[in-house]
């Protein structure tokens, strides 16, 4: 393909609902333009009479015709439009797929659930780093549920269930409230289906998608004030609680639940019963719910299959986390050559202080990220980048960093320039009184290290550090005029000659 930034799209024609998804592919990466989404259940008649009615159909006709208008309007060159379950199931599915290309022009894959499977563990990879332990991956459809397993980056099988949760709330509950005696033979159910094929031990991770679940992890996130992201967390203590608290509610009661999708309210309840079936048979405190999982592996098989190899991808030794970090830079065109001189430079920095400044091994990842994306706020404007810098990192999902470490990350970046911390600063003063230490700390070293790249050509070769009675002597080894480097440490050493009461000088 000769423009080296396409944009693709990719469809999920799913049994709850079809959704769109455009991406511009950067280097090495990709930016999510546009996203569109259309809540149908078309899989519903499906699972009742074997295959589309006539209103399904027209429904799929109709959502997938907008779509291509939407992909036509951003100049779509290269898409993947895949249907799952209910047009594996449907017996007039490839007589739909056949009206919805004579009218929309676009062709319908049918994948199958092991194929399902395969992209979901495409997904899950650019998040997780699925080298560290073993696995679970689940994607939880309406009609059809995939499973795989991942050990240490490999993945061992991949195995396609009619465990949908549509599909298990019509075979199962009849009642509406449910009955005890229907909810125990689904657990029986799930525990009999699966344990030809699951592992019976050793599973460290359950990595779950599927709207439905993902429905769930927002309710969860909702109850706790925690931000949405695409990567959550589900206690399973909530679970089993939520389990018990709408399994005597009707559907209708349940559509007073805060953040219960309408659509969802009757499918939910089998959805959760079988990720706390999982919980409860390998020990595990809580699931993690990816969204766009489907699309996302999609994203990048079809990138993949363009001839591009994505940053997180290449093996098991990958660092996910640093290669997502790298990615983030360049959806925001960072100076990609500045900001792993600042992040090497910040690194030595950081270990000859590290005992003086009480800084513990684990605070490297926030400095490391800091030092990363500390320019990427000049994507919106030069002036007060450090600003912008800030609210980017703030709005933008860092794959393995929690919400209370994004929050470092963007104060640290914050100030790396200008102002030190001040206690009239709202985004300094909403951290813990030992975060804001940390932050300070951090971007004590972050403004040294940008400071000795000045001028931004990695002059700089090395930098040490070393505590005296009453002073910190940094030290350099260069083989070029660094006058400017020299200039940038006199003006970036106040924070941490604040921090310390040392008079800071470069010899």
């Amino acid at each position: 393909m000769d423009n080296p930034n396409p944009v693709i799209a990719v469809i999920d024609i799913g049994s709850n609902s079809i959704r769109l998804q455009i991406s511009k592919v950067l280097d090495r990466t990709y930016k999510v333009i546009d996203e569109y989404k259309e809540t149908v259940r078309i899989g519903d008649n499906v699972y009742r009479t074997g295959e589309f009615s006539p209103a399904a159909a027209d429904t799929i006709t109709s959502v997938l015709s907008n779509m291509k208008t939407m992909m036509d309007s951003a100049r779509v060159e290269k898409y993947r439009a895949v249907a799952t379950a209910s047009f594996r199931e449907a017996s007039n599915a490839g007589e739909v797929a056949g009206i919805v290309k004579d009218k929309t022009g676009l062709d319908i894959e049918i994948i199958s659930g092991v194929e399902e499977a395969r992209l979901m563990y495409l997904a899950a990879s650019s998040y997780f780093q699925l080298s560290e332990g073993n696995t679970l991956l689940v994607d939880m459809g309406g009609g059809s549920t995939e499973f795989s397993c991942a050990a240490y980056g490999e993945l061992k099988f991949s195995e396609s269930t009619p465990l949908g949760c549509s599909k298990l709330t019509y075979e199962f509950f009849k009642n509406d409230p449910v009955k005890a005696e229907e909810v125990k033979k689904l657990k029986s159910h799930i525990k009999k289906s699966t344990g030809g094929f699951l592992p019976l031990y050793g599973v460290d991770r359950l990595v779950c998608s599927g709207g439905t679940l993902n429905n769930l992890s927002f309710i969860y996130n909702k109850r706790n004030n925690l931000s949405d992201s695409a990567v959550k967390f589900v206690d399973s203590i909530f679970t089993k609680h939520f389990i018990n608290e709408i399994t005597g509610k009707s559907v209708a009661e349940r559509l007073k639940i805060p953040g219960l999708e309408p659509a969802r309210a009757d499918i939910i309840l089998s959805a959760a019963i079988l990720v706390q079936t999982l919980m409860k048979r390998y020990r595990l405190e809580g699931f993690y719910t990816l969204s766009g999982g489907l699309r996302g592996g999609l994203t990048i098989d079809l990138i993949n299959k363009m001839g591009m190899e994505l940053l997180f991808q290449g093996g098991s030794h990958v660092d996910v986390r640093y290669s997502r970090l790298i990615e983030t830079g360049k959806k925001y065109c960072f100076e990609e050559g500045h900001a792993l001189q600042v992040t090497k430079l910040a690194e030595k920095i950081f270990e000859d202080l590290r005992s003086a400044l009480n800084l513990s091994p684990g605070d490297w990842a926030i400095l490391e990220a800091a030092g990363l994306l500390h320019d990427v706020g000049q994507y919106i404007a030069y002036s007060r980048h450090h600003k912008h810098s800030y609210y980017l990192i703030m709005n933008t999902e860092l794959a393995g960093y929690s919400e209370r470490e994004i929050e470092l990350i963007a104060n640290v970046a914050r100030y790396h320039r200008r102002a030190m911390p001040k206690n009239d600063h709202a985004n300094f003063m909403r951290l813990s009184p030992q975060d804001r230490e940390l932050t300070a700390k951090l971007a004590a070293i972050l403004r040294i290290a940008d400071g000795l790249d000045r001028s931004h050509g990695s002059f700089v070769k090395d930098v040490r550090a070393e505590v005296k009675a009453g002073a910190i002597e940094f030290s350099v080894t260069s083989n070029a005029d660094i006058t400017m480097e020299q200039s940038g440490f006199e003006k970036k050493k106040d924070l941490l000659g604040a921090l310390t009461g040392k008079e800071i000088i470069l010899i």
